[in-house]
């Protein structure tokens, strides 16, 4: 599974949402509480082996599925060496 299909589990996962499109809010949409959205934070980290930095851990900057995909791609790039 690709990293986008893996957020997209995860979102799921969390809203009970089976279908949304990558720019569907994440609270007014896909109605993730502020729980949600640190657990999302959290999960993204073990399942893609990232550490997200402090300034990185507030959820309420993440806006749709895409801002979360983006977020993670920054850290995945990081981590292969390249400039991120």
């Amino acid at each position: 599974m690709d990293m986008k299909e893996t957020i997209r589990e995860l979102l799921r996962s969390l809203s009970g949402c089976g279908e949304f499109r990558d720019t569907d809010g994440l609270q007014d949409v896909l109605g993730l509480d502020s729980l949600a959205m640190v657990t999302l934070l959290v999960r993204l980290e073990d399942a893609f082996g990232i550490r997200l930095d402090e300034s990185d851990m507030n959820p309420y900057e993440l806006y749709a599925a895409q801002d979360v995909m983006r977020l993670v791609e920054k850290y995945l790039e990081k981590a292969d060496g390249y400039p991120g």
